[in-house]
């Protein structure tokens, strides 16, 4: 009796442990830096919109784990390489020529387009003295600075905008406020957080816009992760779920920005992508297609 009780018991645990090992075998491991800081474990905007494409695409694709290979100091260019390494398996970023053709990019842009709204920000003074700028000719003449690794920098530059090349966003901040350069173009979605938590202040009477998109990246060595991302991007389309985060989290910083009564300047962006999806307008924010009407 002892023995038969023995043996099922053994026999049980042979049955359970496979199926435990099995499932976690078969969740999709997806490292990224999505967060609000190196040390924090909450996700940023980004990050949300990463959780819920994949939680979109559980049904098809299975379970999923998010790790964080966040590390302090990792600007755009360390993060790429990383993720070219493998040692990311997803990134967020503004895309261009380069980028789409060291990952893949998932075309479906986190921001609507409005990364491309960018909204000077400077130190009182300097706000005050160029916020009243009417003329393309005026802008060409201000004191612009883009870190170097920002596709922003050449676009701006080949633009014909006066724009000083900086290091990384910390350093620029202390820089714009001893006054090296006057403003520093932000976007929409963006400078307002930025400008309140270092005492700076932001242009309220126009703004800088070229096309533009923001996306997931994922390594080459990943393409099935690629393909889910994609896939549960068009399941939150179809259900309004990513509209949603969108309107909860963007709207308000969009509404307090007052884009409807800015003067606007327009650059080309020589560098965006072929392939961009421009046709379907259900990605994009509707002050983003009456720019490129």
């Amino acid at each position: 009796m002892v023995v038969r009780t023995l043996t099922l018991i053994f026999s049980a645990l042979l049955w359970v442990t496979p199926i435990q090992g099995a499932s976690h075998a078969k969740a999709t491991v997806v490292r990224h830096t999505l967060y609000e800081s190196a040390e924090s474990e909450v996700l940023n905007y980004k990050g949300e919109i990463l959780q819920l494409v994949l939680e979109k695409s559980r049904a098809k694709y299975g379970p999923y784990v998010l790790e964080n290979g966040h590390k302090k100091g990792w600007g755009q260019t360390r993060v790429f390489n990383q993720l070219e390494l493998g040692n990311l398996d997803v990134v967020a970023s503004m895309t261009n020529l380069e980028r789409e053709s060291k990952a893949i990019p998932v075309r479906y842009c986190l921001y609507k387009g409005l990364l491309g709204v960018r909204i000077g920000m400077g130190t009182r003074d300097n706000v005050d003295k160029l916020n009243g700028i009417a003329s393309r000719e005026a802008l060409n003449q201000v004191d612009l600075g883009q870190v170097f690794d920002w596709p922003d920098y050449a676009i701006q530059k080949d633009a014909g905008l006066k724009v000083l090349s900086l290091p990384d966003l910390p350093s620029s901040l202390n820089r714009l406020k001893i006054g090296s350069f006057q403003l520093m173009p932000m976007g929409v979605v963006e400078v307002q957080a930025i400008a309140q938590a270092n005492a700076l202040f932001t242009i309220s009477e126009w703004a800088i816009a070229y096309p533009t998109a923001y996306y997931f990246f994922v390594g080459k060595q990943r393409p099935e992760l690629a393909e889910r991302l994609a896939y549960g991007f068009e399941q939150a389309l179809r259900d309004h779920s990513f509209d949603q985060l969108f309107s909860r989290r963007m709207e308000p910083l969009i509404q307090s920005a007052g884009l409807r009564t800015r003067k606007f300047f327009y650059l080309k962006n020589p560098y965006l992508p072929p392939r961009t999806p421009l046709e379907r307008k259900e990605l994009w924010h509707p002050l983003v297609l009456q720019q490129l009407k």
